[in-house]
């Protein structure tokens, strides 16, 4: 959720005539419609976390790089979606300091070769913004976000080259085709052999997205966040289901790499959330209503009925543990943002919350262990963990709003 420049001074001044004469409280669990049964769920997870958590390191044991920074942004999520500040003083303390250290940025990787794990990394301090208003989290998502469009995202110009993109100047070995369609597309890394694909693209558009509704400014924002959807759209979307097919593209050859993860489809979706909320034009709301249907109602797994089958061979920590968890955060931002505004039906609402569910069932019945999870959700591991805990946080935070 992310509320727009352009109705948050109304937001804001609602809630200071509210308060006055009124003394200062944390709000607790209730003080938003959430489901307080699921809250303590998620609750208890997030603190089964913290034994593993190694605050010299600013990750946890066995959660690091891209996958730390969306456990981060999952407790962000927690404090954001329940009214609480309960994590500022730990997990937001330490976004701060990944937000302001260099040090910190090499040891966590915020910083690095990979733009889609700068993009997590973005979205997490843009969420520790939101949460706890410290502008230097903010301030360094603008600095990644901008520094990734100057060197990372081509246009039409760059097709039958071989682009050296300015002003940051990398040059690439691969020359691309000139009938390929490469325009608003984000290069995976700043690694002169790097290919194109559907997660920087899709991650630098959310990021975009969230950085226009917070700034209001278009000018910046908007365009390239525009044309990052333009390219997933024509290129890596399955236009009847709204879900990305397409997982990158080879320059060489103008080859496409066939690949339906849930990650690419459910940040597609939060970008297209986020750029309806700020604009309200109906264009962002019915391609992401497409995405939220197939998503919800088993386009990634329906054996048993809805529950995600991705990963479900998995019993090692690896990339794929994460994928599931960022697909469940951007339908329950999707729901709460745009049911806030009346535009989720009975249907669609039925749908989500039949999805959300099926799949918290399967979880707590095959997956959890105490207040720790595995990160198999099909009884193929007989213990909890970090990383698997940090696998159905998005799950748990869904259930509470949804439920």
């Amino acid at each position: 959720m992310i509320i727009p420049l352009s109705v948050r001074s109304i937001v804001t001044a609602a809630a200071a005539i509210s308060s006055r004469g009124t003394q200062t409280t944390q709000p607790s669990l209730t003080s938003r419609a959430i489901n307080v049964d699921h809250a303590r769920v998620a609750t208890s997870a997030i603190s089964a976390l913290d034994s593993f958590y190694q605050k010299d390191n600013l990750v946890w044991k066995n959660v690091r790089g891209w996958i730390a920074a969306n456990v981060y942004n999952d407790i962000m999520d927690f404090d954001l979606f329940s009214h609480t500040r309960q994590h500022e003083n730990t997990y937001g303390a330490a976004l701060l300091t990944i937000a302001t250290s260099a040090a910190a940025q090499e040891k966590v990787g915020s910083v690095n070769d990979f733009n889609d794990d700068q993009l997590w990394w973005c979205l997490a301090m843009i969420r520790a913004y939101q949460n706890y208003g410290h502008r230097a989290p903010l301030d360094q998502a603008i600095r990644q976000w901008k520094s990734i469009g100057a060197n990372a995202q081509l246009s039409h110009a760059d097709q039958g080259t071989t682009p050296s993109i300015t002003p940051g100047g990398i040059q690439r070995d691969a020359a691309i085709p000139a009938g390929c369609d490469v325009d608003g597309a984000v290069y995976w890394s700043s690694q002169r052999s790097s290919g194109l694909n559907a997660i920087s693209t899709s991650l630098y558009a959310q990021v975009g997205a969230w950085l226009f509704a917070l700034t209001g400014d278009a000018k910046t924002f908007r365009g390239p966040t525009d044309r990052a959807l333009a390219w997933l759209q024509r290129v890596t979307l399955d236009p009847a289901t709204g879900i990305m097919v397409v997982d990158g593209l080879t320059v060489q050859g103008c080859k496409k790499n066939p690949g339906a993860l849930t990650y690419n489809t459910g940040v597609y979706i939060g970008a297209l959330t986020s750029m309806y909320m700020s604009t309200r034009d109906a264009k962002y709301l019915a391609a992401a209503r497409i995405s939220v249907k197939s998503a919800t109602t088993g386009a990634f797994g329906n054996s048993p009925p809805l529950v995600v089958s991705e990963a479900s061979a998995l019993t090692t920590p690896g990339d794929a543990v994460q994928w599931r968890d960022i697909l469940f955060r951007n339908l329950y931002d999707f729901y709460d943002s745009v049911n806030g505004v009346g535009q989720v039906d009975g249907v669609l609402k039925s749908q989500m919350q039949a999805f959300f569910r099926a799949n918290y069932d399967q979880i707590q019945g095959k997956a959890r262990f105490g207040n720790l999870y595995a990160a198999n959700w099909f009884g193929k591991m007989s213990t909890g963990s970090d990383w698997g805990t940090g696998s159905v946080l998005s799950n748990l935070l869904g259930s509470m709003l949804l439920l």
